[in-house]
Parts: structure tokens; C-alpha cells; sequence
């Protein structure tokens, strides 16, 4: 295995380990499990996923979770107030949004060049697709072939070319890795989706839940602009193509429990407890 993927792969069990785990494993356990001494085994969570791993499993409690919903209100008004239009998430989040016209998706995709490829990252190997106009597809893969992963896409666009190009992509790729660390963007990320007006207007609420929040699918609904269709907006959450970047693990259900995750839900619960246990390292900074 390559080292740097070796790396990743370490970690990721780390990670894993301590998202499926009701009682956090000591740090000595988890080093041993990675092969690696306490202190080189630290530093490298740290590097890699911007916390400790003693943050990561407090950050996963059900008690922040609670904690987090309890305080969504606020922060849905605050949403609520600026407007999809205003000096937005969007900004701050290095990302844009465009989406494809109903002309484009009626010809299923002919005459569009589609590069796709795929990459390590701290939680798993994903695939990604774009064109010259944004990111259409990320997603988590798991134990899925590449080949598995473009013959699912392609049903929706058939008629376009497809073509493996990581080269085209490492940009892209690495500014995924690198949010996925914890760090900051360095390139705007463009979002080509398609969908209805409703899946639209939920996916654009996603991008205005700030990282480290969580919200119920029936606040999600309110900021979306449909609050009477709470199931047709858990149906959008469950047709997001893009994961992570469109956030919709920050979404869950009313009593706390993480729910489903198109996924999968320990993907799921590794995001929020990275997220999460970063906004909480952030807050206690003086200058946050």
C-alpha cells in the first residue's frame, strides 16, 4: 500500500473504532491498533482530523447532539433573517452554486464531457465527477468499484462521455481533502445540480447550516421555505448527489439519533464528531 494511502487508512480505523464505540477506547489501545506510539499516533489524528481523539468521541455524545438541537432555533432564525441572497454561507464556504438546465437534463446529458476519478481521504476513498461547470457527483464509496459508481451516475445522464481524469481533478480532490481535515478552502468549489425547485431550496438550505450544527428535518423544513412538507424534504436530504460538501449529515432526527445517511450511517456520525468537536475547539479559542 502506498504510504500516504496507509496513512489514511490507519486513521480512518481510528475513527471508525471511536464512532462505533459507546465507551471510548484508551489512547494506548487505539495506538496499538494503528502500530504506532502514543505520542506519533496523537500527533497524527491531530494532523489529520484537526482534533484530538478524546475530542472526537466527547463530540459524539448524545448529550452534545441534544445540546446542538436545543440551539438550532437560534441559529435557523439567523438563517432565516440573512436570506439565501446575503453575505452568504456560500462565500464563506468557498462554494457556488449552478444549476443545469431543464434543456441540459432533457438530452440526458448529450454533448457534456463528464471527468471523473477517485482519491483517499481521512474517511474512505470517494469518487467525484464534474464538468467545466461544477462538481454533479460525491460520493463515499465504501467497498464499491469505480466502475459500480459511474454505471449508477450515468443512469441519469446517459448520453454523456464519462472519462477518468484524475489530473484534471487533483485541485478539486485536494480541497475536498482538505475541508475534510479541518482546514481551510483554498479554491471555490462550483455545484452543478439538477433537481426539482423544492430539492433546490433544500439543498441550498444544507449550505446554510454552519459546521459543528445540527438540525431536525422539521427545522430544516422552515428554512427551507416548505415547512408543511417535512417528508418531501427528508426525501431531498436522501437525494443529495454531493456529499459532505452539500451537507446533509448535518440534518437529524428530533429525538437526537443520528439516523440514516446515504452513506452510511458511521460515515455519518465521523463527520459530525469531527465537525462538531472542532466548532467546540474554535469557541474556546480567544480569538474565535
Amino acid at each position: 500500500m502506498n504510504p500516504v494511502d496507509d496513512r489514511y487508512e490507519r486513521m480512518r480505523r481510528a475513527l471508525e473504532r471511536l464512532a462505533a464505540s459507546p465507551n471510548a477506547p484508551s489512547l494506548q489501545t487505539l495506538a496499538e491498533e494503528a502500530g504506532q506510539s502514543t505520542f506519533h499516533f496523537q500527533r497524527s489524528f491531530v494532523s489529520m482530523a484537526g482534533v484530538t481523539p478524546k475530542e472526537f468521541s466527547q463530540a459524539l455524545t448524545l448529550q452534545r447532539a441534544k445540546q446542538s438541537l436545543a440551539q438550532a432555533d437560534s441559529v435557523l432564525e439567523a438563517s432565516l433573517a440573512a436570506g439565501l441572497s446575503g453575505p452568504s454561507r456560500l462565500h464563506d464556504l468557498f462554494l457556488s452554486l449552478d444549476g443545469m438546465t431543464p434543456g441540459e437534463f432533457k438530452l440526458a446529458g448529450r454533448g457534456m464531457t463528464i471527468q471523473w476519478a477517485v482519491s483517499e481521504t481521512l474517511l474512505g476513498p470517494v469518487w467525484l465527477a464534474a464538468t467545466a461547470r461544477g462538481v454533479l457527483r460525491l460520493a463515499f464509496m465504501h467497498e464499491r468499484t469505480a466502475a459500480q459508481m459511474v454505471k449508477e451516475a450515468a443512469q441519469n445522464l446517459p448520453q454523456a462521455q464519462w472519462i477518468e481524469d484524475k489530473p484534471a481533478l487533483t485541485s478539486l480532490l485536494s480541497d475536498v481533502q482538505r475541508r475534510l481535515a479541518g482546514l481551510k478552502p483554498q479554491t471555490t468549489i462550483g455545484l452543478a445540480l439538477s433537481g426539482t425547485p423544492l430539492r433546490l431550496k433544500v439543498w441550498e438550505a444544507l449550505l446554510r447550516i454552519p459546521e459543528g450544527q445540527v438540525l431536525s428535518y422539521t427545522q430544516l423544513a422552515r428554512l427551507a421555505g416548505a415547512p408543511q412538507a417535512v417528508r418531501a424534504v427528508a426525501s431531498c436530504v436522501a437525494a443529495n448527489p454531493i456529499a459532505y460538501l452539500i451537507p446533509c449529515h448535518r440534518v437529524i432526527r428530533a429525538n437526537a439519533d443520528v439516523g440514516e445517511y446515504r452513506w452510511g450511517p458511521q460515515t455519518k456520525r465521523a463527520l459530525l464528531g469531527l465537525e462538531m468537536a472542532r466548532a467546540a475547539g474554535n469557541a474556546r479559542r480567544p480569538d474565535a
